[in-house]
């Protein structure tokens, strides 16, 4: 795709869907068995079919009434939210005792919306069947479906759902979706029905004037769910929505995704230096479309590098590192852009991308390879066909640069990728691998040392200052490594890993943390997803 298409498609999608969240929510599974539970539905999860079968129900709800609700702040620690969701957003037969439990379905949703993200839950309710006979379920579908954008598929669940659905919330549901098809009338009687029954919403009414009315949005009428939020984004489309100060963090995450569309020049240059003058999810959504663009990749890497920076400031570096790591690897390696260099190939293998990560690695340690340029023509630039009495141009032979001498990247920096894609690669038991675990250990650093405790939980003989330390460690408050372990010794890789996530949530500090965690997802024959924790603890800090 051409750059300006790629821009226009990328910056069409900012009000209140975001295209990186969109991408992000590809991979729906559903599964064909008939009468499909919704357990059985998934989106893009870590987890095979046994996600959910080895677990008992009632031991199931009671951790995930332990969790991180959708209602506040959610996961606080972005490791153990990624772990989470990616359990929780896994498909597979539902746990013993909890066929066709649409309670339990929707404490499951729930939970997965407490990462932040309203994208793959309004991903995985759209696919999930017989919603409809759910008014919990059938709620959250349409919060998160308005706050993404999609107000028709709201307002079919809002029209669908079976039970329940003259409660003053449904009533003021159905009232903006008679507004958004034109039938004003209706849409007022049906507002005034919700306020008859004595409990009101001064905000959503005051909203719906706003956008039956085509007035200004009201200074105090600040949304507090997703409903309000597609009032306010529909009657104002060019503002930016600001939500209340005590909404769940994933309908504020949706509402910074409002705002203007974006006019930049067609040009990637020209674009580039107008992204300068934006900011917040303007400017993310704006270097999201540049580094996609395929008329300029060096462009790209620059746009890359700079989405890259800022969302390690964020805490988001992972996030944003997968979502742009496949770019990597048509991306120009050259003096500029191994600046960047470290933070490419960690968004390579974040990726699944060890080829592109390597080849970003070497070039880190022995410089970009060599800048061919054509020349015009041999000498004389022709010569004769024998016997044709034609002339034909000799071929042209490649000229090479000059180039200024390359400084490698530091030892750290070498080791801290070596280290990093021997793990992903499962390369634990790599004769080298011990000389890279050593090198890594050199240093107290405390996250380094959580590394390798994590390490230890795969079978790596740990340091001696690891044991140690480990050892005089306090132990860990608000969390149940028992009933973690047990769920592993069960194949309950879906308990198991909502485990392993809410001890990395209540322990961001220690190495038993994260030797805990990582221990419970090997028990539970999840290796892979515990080495994929141990890339991302060391993506997360590298220094």
């Amino acid at each position: 795709m051409h750059w300006p298409t790629k821009l226009a498609l990328a910056l069409s999608a900012l009000v209140l869907s975001g295209a990186a969240a969109t991408a992000q929510s590809s991979g729906i599974q559903v599964r064909d068995l008939g009468a499909v539970d919704p357990f059985q539905v998934g989106v893009g999860g870590g987890l095979s079919d046994a996600a959910w079968n080895a677990s008992e129900a009632e031991g199931l709800r009671a951790l995930f009434e332990r969790l991180p609700d959708g209602s506040g702040e959610g996961w606080t620690q972005p490791l153990a939210a990624r772990l989470a969701e990616r359990a929780l957003m896994s498909s597979g037969a539902p746990p013993r005792g909890a066929r066709d439990d649409f309670e339990l379905a929707a404490l499951r949703a729930d939970r997965a919306l407490a990462a932040g993200r309203a994208g793959p839950v309004y991903a995985l309710l759209n696919r999930t069947p017989r919603i409809n006979e759910s008014a919990t379920l059938s709620r959250l579908l349409v919060e998160t479906a308005f706050a993404s954008g999609d107000r028709e598929a709201a307002c079919r669940a809002a029209d669908a759902l079976l039970d329940g659905r003259d409660s003053p919330y449904w009533l003021r549901a159905r009232a903006a979706c008679l507004a958004y098809s034109g039938a004003i009338p209706a849409a007022e009687l049906t507002a005034e029905l919700a306020r008859s029954s004595g409990v009101d919403a001064p905000v959503f009414d005051a909203l719906l004037d706003a956008y039956v009315l085509d007035g200004e949005l009201p200074a105090n009428a600040v949304p507090t769910n997703g409903l309000e939020l597609a009032l306010a984004a529909s009657a104002a489309p060019a503002a930016s929505i600001t939500v209340a100060e005590d909404a769940p963090v994933w309908l504020r995450r949706a509402a910074s995704r409002t705002g203007p569309q974006i006019s930049l020049p067609p040009d990637p240059v020209g674009a580039l230096e107008a992204i300068e003058a934006l900011s917040g999810p303007e400017r993310e959504a704006a270097l999201g479309a540049l580094i996609q663009q395929d008329a300029d990749r060096a462009i790209a890497a620059e746009a890359l590098a700079q989405r890259l920076s800022s969302a390690t400031e964020a805490g988001r570096f992972v996030e944003v590192a997968r979502a742009y790591g496949e770019e990597v690897s048509t991306l120009p390696i050259t003096a500029a852009t191994l600046s960047s260099g470290e933070a490419f190939a960690f968004a390579a293998l974040l990726a699944g991308d060890t080829n592109a990560a390597r080849r970003w690695r070497r070039a880190l340690e022995q410089g970009p390879p060599p800048a061919p340029r054509t020349s015009a023509a041999d000498i004389g630039g022709l010569i004769s066909q024998e016997g044709a009495g034609q002339l034909r141009p000799m071929p042209s032979r490649p000229v090479v640069e000059p180039q200024a001498p390359f400084e490698s990247a530091s030892p750290e920096v070498l080791v801290r990728l070596d280290f990093a894609i021997a793990i992903a690669e499962n390369g634990l038991r790599r004769s080298d691998f011990g000389a890279l675990l050593a090198a890594r250990a050199e240093t107290e650093d405390a996250q380094r040392l959580r590394e390798i405790a994590a390490l230890t939980a795969l079978g790596q003989s740990p340091p001696a200052q690891v044991t140690a330390r480990m050892m005089s460690e306090p132990l860990i408050s608000g969390a149940n490594p028992v009933g973690g372990l047990l769920a592993a010794r069960a194949r309950a890789r879906g308990e198991a890993m909502l485990h392993a996530a809410a001890i990395l949530e209540a322990d961001s500090v220690t190495m038993s943390g994260a030797y805990l965690a990582t221990r419970i997802l090997a028990e539970a024959g999840l290796e892979s997803e515990a080495r994929r924790v141990i890339v991302e603890m060391i993506s997360e800090h590298r220094s």
